[in-house]
């Protein structure tokens, strides 16, 4: 059976794919790396996965909340630790009774900076109630130094939406491939000397959208700093960070 011309024409006439939006860490990522997997389905909380950078590769992680989706989408895109695994091993602990006992923990990430921080996510309501606090703190205490570094309980308080919107936008322009745009917004914000909005350096450059993904690109690496807090956008003042003035290899 064969194509209608008119069909078969259009098909041809196509522009090429964009590689600069290519999903590259939903092809084939990685399997999860969880000593206890998640329950694919449950009445009282959510079911999700996604994947994260780890280790220089792409994996997806599970979580079993909407609360712990939105940490784990700013766990990796803001401060994008060098390993992260959901649902880590298990810790033994004496609770306050002398019992041994075995705690599973949401997350278990390494920073930038080498930091071995475990992390529970529960919902602020039940940490009134004063469970999770003390029985964070009793683990904590009974921690090695050569085990871990910290440990972390979040809640809903301080994760404002701009907080996970950011992380949203900067985890998606690490689809995106090298940019040679990347080099023209730090040549003009250099040459500026002072801070800029991300508007105004799209204007320079005359490179439309394109310079908007690279200033995100350079922000999400830590060689762009921006000024204000609040939700990132054409409007955010960036400077150059201390390290990156100069930058004899920069597009990476």
């Amino acid at each position: 059976m064969s194509w209608p011309a008119d069909l078969e024409t259009a098909l041809l006439e196509l522009p090429p794919y964009l590689p600069a939006f290519e999903p590259a860490y939903w092809n084939d990522p990685g399997e999860s790396l969880a000593a206890r997997h998640v329950a694919p389905r449950s009445k009282g909380s959510a079911r999700a996965t996604l994947p994260i950078t780890s280790e220089g590769a792409y994996r997806i992680i599970s979580v079993e909340s909407g609360l712990e989706y939105n940490w784990a989408i700013v766990i990796d895109g803001l401060l994008r630790p060098e390993y992260m695994v959901e649902q880590p091993e298990p810790i033994c602990f004496y609770d306050i009774d002398g019992i041994e006992r075995e705690h599973t923990f949401d997350f278990f990430i390494v920073t930038a900076d080498s930091r071995r921080i475990y992390i529970q996510v529960k919902p602020l309501i039940f940490v009134e109630r004063g469970f999770w606090d003390s029985t964070m703190k009793l683990i904590a205490s009974q921690l090695c130094a050569d085990h871990a570094d910290e440990v972390l309980l979040l809640t809903e308080v301080g994760l404002h939406p701009d907080t996970v919107a950011n992380a949203k936008l900067l985890r998606y322009v690490r689809r995106c491939p090298p940019l040679a745009a990347e080099d023209v917004v730090l040549d003009l914000l250099a040459s500026a000397g002072a801070t800029s909005t991300i508007e105004e350096l799209v204007a320079a450059s005359g490179l439309g959208g394109v310079a908007f993904v690279a200033a995100l690109r350079l922000i999400d690496r830590g060689w762009l700093v921006v000024f204000e807090e609040g939700r990132i956008g054409y409007g955010s003042r960036v400077f150059l960070a201390a390290a990156r003035f100069e930058h004899p290899q920069r597009v990476i």
